[in-house]
């Protein structure tokens, strides 16, 4: 796995520098990201009721932890441990540990949904990002979410994620939540009818 992403996050965790939108990589966007509405979007495109629980991978220092956790069960994991320090040191209440998204240190069906926003693009290659679908699919009860997807890469190192790759997969896809019709993101969500218990 290469460690050109890693080494990033690290660094910004261990820099002195709190501000959420520089620390979870939002200062580089031509508009503006909004945690709440950004959240609002996960939580409506999954029907997220209040105090079910949810986990975020991927969760950096808490830029959506912040909202997430005033009306849910919400857990989040991170692979940079100096990002998952710094989210204690802002947001010490929060529920959070250091993980792979390939290897969640959960039971199955552990949560009602599982999400990541703004992670995709910065796995190493396919075979991670399947790896990572596969894990939030075996923790989650109701749903997952992919946020933040990118149809072509931005960035020689960025991944990419063809939409007909993630229909292929059984996603279903929704608008990007900064901007309506932004054409070079987008989201895509799976929900799951449970068995009666």
């Amino acid at each position: 796995m290469s460690n050109f992403w890693k080494e990033i996050w690290d660094s910004k965790g261990l820099g002195k520098n709190n501000d959420l939108l520089f620390l979870d990589g939002y200062e580089h966007l031509e508009i503006k990201a909004d945690s709440k509405v950004i959240c609002k979007g996960i939580s409506d495109t999954l029907k997220i009721n209040e105090g079910e629980s949810i986990l975020e991978v991927g969760c950096g220092a808490g830029f959506l932890a912040r909202e997430l956790s005033i009306k849910y069960e919400y857990v989040g994991v991170d692979y940079s441990q100096p990002l998952i320090e710094k989210h204690k040191s802002l947001f010490p209440e929060h529920k959070i540990q250091c993980s792979e998204a390939i290897n969640l240190p959960f039971p199955d069906k552990y949560f009602d949904y599982t999400f990541c926003f703004g992670v995709y693009q910065y796995l190493p290659d396919d075979e991670y990002a399947i790896g990572m679908i596969k894990e939030m699919e075996r923790v989650s009860k109701k749903g997952i979410l992919l946020g933040d997807l990118k149809e072509d890469a931005t960035r020689e190192q960025h991944l990419p994620c063809p939409k007909n790759k993630i229909k292929d997969l059984g996603f279903k896809e929704v608008d990007s939540f900064y901007t309506s019709g932004d054409c070079y993101r987008y989201n895509a969500y799976k929900e799951y009818i449970n068995d009666l218990e």
